[in-house]
Order: C-alpha cells, then sequence, then structure tokens
C-alpha cells in the first residue's frame, strides 16, 4: 500500500502508477493503443514518469526529518538543531615576514606562492617591516610547511623578498554527506550523562573520526587493554590540525573529577593543560596506529543502468571504513551493504585486508592501538 502509512512513506512504484492508468483507461473506452510506438501509449509514459517524479518527492520531503535519509539542506539544518555546523572546505594559512623598503604598504590581496606554483594572498594591508598573515586562493588540505613560501608574485616597489620561518595551518575539504551525517550522529550524544558517549562526542566534535574510550570503573582489576582500576583510557586515530593540546583540554573538562588518565606505554601521549582554575593537570591518551585497508570487489552488471556506479561504490567504501571508530575491526559482512545500492549487480567476490597483505572473504580484526583508514588508491572494482 503506497502513501502515508503507519510504519512511514511508501511512495508509488512507476510500475503500478503505468498499470493503473492503463487499466482505467482501458474500462473507459476499450481497445486503446499502450504500446510504446502508438501516441497513447507514449502519452500514458509521459503522464506515468511525472506521476512518479511527484511521488519521489513527497518521498524526500517526507524524510527530510530523518537524519539518516535526509540530504542537502535539510540534513544541515537537522544538525544545526543539535548544534552541529556544517564542515565547510576550509584554506591554509601561514605566516610571512616582509622584507623591503621600510614603510612600504603591502596592500592585502597582493600574492605570493610556494615552489609548486600555489597561490596565497596577503590578508590584510601590512608595512613593512612586518609580518603578514596570507590564505590559499583554492580551499582543502593543502600543506605550508615552514620554507614552503618562496616567491612574490604580485610586483610592488619596495617589497623585495618574503621569508615563512613557521609551519602553517592545514586547510580542508568540504565535508560530504556521508561524513557530515557520521558526525552528527557521534556527537548528538556529547551531552548525554555516560562518560564514554559524552567524552567519545566531544573528541569528535573536535574533528576527529575515530575515536575509542575505555572507562574501567572497576576497583581491583586491570582492563586487558592496560587500563588501571578507576583509570580512563582515550584512544584517537588521524587528529589532522587538531592540536595534543586540544584533545587533552577536552579530556579535562569532560572525565570524572579527580579520575586518572592512562598512559600506555608504547602509543601513550601526555600533555600539561590548565583548568578554569588555572591549575595545571597532565592528562594521557593514545594515539592509535594507522592502518591502511585494501579492498578487492569483482561484480557483473545485471542491467545498463548503471552510469557512475564505481565511483559511487568506491566512495562509499572508503567513507565507510574512515569512519570506523580507534580499535573496531573491519566487518566483511557489511562491506555488501555498500556495493548493491549501486547499479544492479551481481556481486562475485569481495576480498579486504591490510595494504601490503593478502586479501580474504573474512574481517580485518584491530586491536585497541589502531585505527583503519582507507583512500580511493586502495579499491579496486573489477567489472566481468
Amino acid at each position: 500500500m503506497a502513501g502515508l502509512t503507519n510504519s512511514g512513506f511508501v511512495p508509488e512504484t512507476l510500475l503500478n502508477i503505468t498499470s493503473r492508468i492503463q487499466g482505467k483507461l482501458e474500462a473507459f473506452s476499450p481497445g486503446f493503443d499502450f504500446s510504446p510506438e502508438s501516441p497513447d501509449g507514449q502519452l500514458v509514459s509521459i503522464m506515468s514518469y511525472e506521476l512518479y517524479t511527484a511521488w519521489t518527492q513527497l518521498d524526500l520531503v517526507y524524510n527530510s526529518y530523518n537524519p539518516n535519509a535526509a540530504t542537502g539542506a535539510a540534513l544541515r539544518n537537522l544538525g544545526l538543531i543539535t548544534g552541529i555546523p556544517y564542515g565547510a572546505a576550509q584554506r591554509s594559512t601561514a605566516t610571512i615576514e616582509l622584507q623591503g623598503v621600510s614603510g612600504t604598504i603591502v596592500p592585502r590581496n597582493s600574492l605570493v606562492s610556494d615552489n609548486d606554483g600555489n597561490l596565497f594572498h596577503v590578508v590584510f594591508d601590512t608595512t613593512i617591516p612586518s609580518n603578514a598573515q596570507v590564505m590559499s586562493e583554492v580551499a582543502g588540505a593543502l600543506p605550508v610547511v615552514s620554507g614552503s613560501l618562496t616567491t612574490i608574485v604580485t610586483a610592488l616597489v619596495g617589497w623585495t623578498g618574503i621569508t615563512q620561518t613557521t609551519n602553517g595551518t592545514l586547510g580542508s575539504k568540504a565535508q560530504t554527506s556521508t561524513q557530515y551525517r557520521n558526525l552528527r550522529q557521534a556527537t548528538v550524544v556529547r551531552n548525554y550523562t555516560s562518560v564514554v558517549d559524552t567524552l567519545t562526542a566531544r573528541v569528535v566534535e573536535l574533528g576527529i573520526e575515530q575515536v575509542s574510550v575505555v572507562n574501567n570503573d572497576d576497583p581491583a582489576v586491570t582492563h586487558p587493554d592496560g587500563t588501571p582500576p578507576n583509570t580512563i583510557h582515550v584512544t584517537i586515530g588521524e587528529v589532522g590540525s587538531v592540536t595534543d593540546a586540544d584533545i587533552a583540554q577536552v579530556i579535562l573538562n569532560t572525565k570524572p573529577l579527580g579520575c586518572p588518565t592512562y598512559l600506555h606505554p608504547t602509543t601513550g601521549v601526555s600533555e600539561t593543560v590548565l583548568d578554569s582554575q588555572g591549575v595545571s593537570h597532565t592528562i594521557n591518551f593514545s594515539k592509535a596506529v594507522e592502518v591502511p585497508i585494501d579492498i578487492s570487489v569483482n561484480i557483473t552488471y545485471l542491467s545498463l543502468d548503471n552510469a557512475g556506479a564505481e565511483t559511487e561504490i568506491k566512495n562509499a567504501l572508503v567513507a565507510h571504513i574512515n569512519s570506523l571508530l580507534a580499535g573496531e575491526d573491519v566487518i566483511w559482512s557489511r562491506l555488501f551493504s555498500l556495493v548493491t545500492p549501486y547499479g544492479k549487480a551481481q556481486i562475485n567476490s569481495l576480498t579486504v585486508g591490510r595494504v601490503g597483505g593478502s586479501l580474504t572473504a573474512g574481517n580485518v580484526v584491530l586491536t585497541d592501538g589502531e585505527f583503519a583508514s582507507q583512500s580511493l588508491v586502495d579499491v579496486e572494482v573489477v567489472v566481468v
């Protein structure tokens, strides 16, 4: 049954719409020619498709409240309700020293570049001698390590040179809908009462997708990962531009009062931060080791309606692997559902493993000190 039901909204199918219109026309005037070559058949097909499009849009409107199905503006608005803004692309920035004739004004939007020709513009009017902030012309994760910016592009009398003595701040790409949906789901419980849920959500909110929190509240038993009694052990994955101090501050502000943090002997990091009263605290956490994942999929298309399917399959697999938490295994059986939505296809084989190792039809087991990652180059889709 189509339409709004007790279990949700069920859109009408194109086949049912077409059959119903044909049936009514046949009852009204028997002998209609509904073949694709006839004018009547073409008219029915056009009307049926337009009605099917309306049903599809109604389905999207109904699901605009559901963060698991919403897209575009609806998904962003749902995130804003819980205080999670959409992650727009960020540009890399850096600070450079300006050399030349004292008193010369270098106007905003003057250009400099690195050795690869990437352009950066001066953010504010700056008078020599002084430091100037520059920003990349292109958004994205463009590295700006110390000494990268070397060339003046905008010729200006009195401006003779630049020097970059410190590392810049790395930009970032805009979030995809999948990444934003995962972020919203992971952080929506950041005001919850559970220490593990709250701490995990607040670390994820910093921009770290892989987080694992062990809260060993047993007064006498040491956790299998080495966490002592009455101690919290936080393990994080890829940090990007997030600093150790930022992570430690979130842990300090979220963990229970007086609860120590575990310093792992091999992956542990210690950071000293201040509380609201200016008292220093040593916070320990672990940085998991990245484990690149390799996936190979062999499929046979059962329909010609498969344009762009291979790209979508790769993107879905990469997004899923990169959203796994630190210490979370790569479950082989879950990967099939990421392949089947794109194009009508038969999966002949699907194997997975660590990059450089053997691929098998089974799970990739990770320790608490590891996190899975994947790039498009490590996903192979073979069509036979």
